[in-house]
């Protein structure tokens, strides 16, 4: 019995024409999620007609060359590490230097600042003295023409020593006379000025103030005299009008008892 041997198996021949698996690319370990999946890694690999064997024995050449890689990474950013401390290494004056220039710019400083201290209390109190100049002017207007009427009110009533009844040029008309209505309301006008307008202004217990206290006094107990006669005179002729208008001038005065006495006179 003979045996004829055939052509030799085309079993090596299929094996030869199985393509051969891509080396593992750098970025397989690198996923865009934020975990690695190793289900979705295999999965990648199932066209890669490769064993599992191979692809563990590929996995661990990997991992060393990683370690290799790690190694040499940390050993070049010591290295840089080291050479940063020796180039550091003999500074000690250059910082020295530097603390000096700080402490005489600090010293510079310290000096413009007590520079600005003083010229900003200079300029406070140059304020100061403003303000209390302005005050005094402020209060000096009304004290000068508080004196003004006053004297203009002595002159007109005959109080300053005087025998004239003219008072300021233009005062009086042409048949003004001590009981002419027009020469009293002009005066009284001018009393009212002085305490509702002036005397407001100015403070109590001024010393000007308080030496004008019987002054004023007695320019009001004058002005009271002339309207009575005044009043009495109107009554006496016969003028309402004038009359009326006699009383309206004692109640600017706040005399309103003083025209209801001289009117019950008879």
């Amino acid at each position: 019995m003979s045996f004829q041997l055939g052509a030799p198996s085309d079993h090596s021949s299929d094996d030869e024409d199985l393509p051969f698996p891509a080396p593992l690319a750098h970025d397989a370990f690198q996923p865009t999620g934020s975990e690695f999946s190793p289900h979705t890694f295999l999965s990648s690999l199932r066209n890669r007609h490769q064993t599992l064997e191979d692809l563990r024995s590929e996995l661990r050449n990997r991992s060393k060359d990683l370690e290799s890689e790690l190694v040499e990474l940390v050993n070049r950013d010591y290295a840089d590490f080291v050479g940063l401390g020796s180039s550091v290494k003999g500074g000690e004056g250059r910082v020295e230097d530097l603390k000096v220039g700080l402490l005489e710019f600090r010293r510079e400083v310290e000096t413009i600042v007590r520079a600005i201290e003083e010229v900003k209390t200079q300029v406070e109190a140059e304020i100061r003295a403003k303000e209390r100049i302005r005050k005094e002017k402020a209060l000096g207007r009304p004290l000068l023409a508080l004196a003004q009427k006053l004297d203009e009110l002595s002159v007109v009533l005959l109080l300053d020593g005087s025998d004239s009844v003219g008072g300021p040029p233009g005062f009086l008309e042409d048949g003004d006379g001590l009981t002419s209505s027009r020469r009293l309301g002009k005066l009284v006008r001018i009393w009212v000025y002085v305490v509702d307008f002036l005397l407001p202004k100015v403070p109590t217990e001024h010393p000007f103030v308080k030496r004008q206290g019987e002054r004023m006094k007695k320019i009001r107990e004058t002005l009271l005299i002339d309207l009575k006669s005044a009043l009495k005179e109107s009554r006496r002729k016969g003028e309402a009008d004038t009359t009326l208008e006699l009383l309206g001038m004692f109640a600017d005065l706040r005399a309103e008892g003083e025209a209801v006495k001289a009117v019950a006179r008879k």
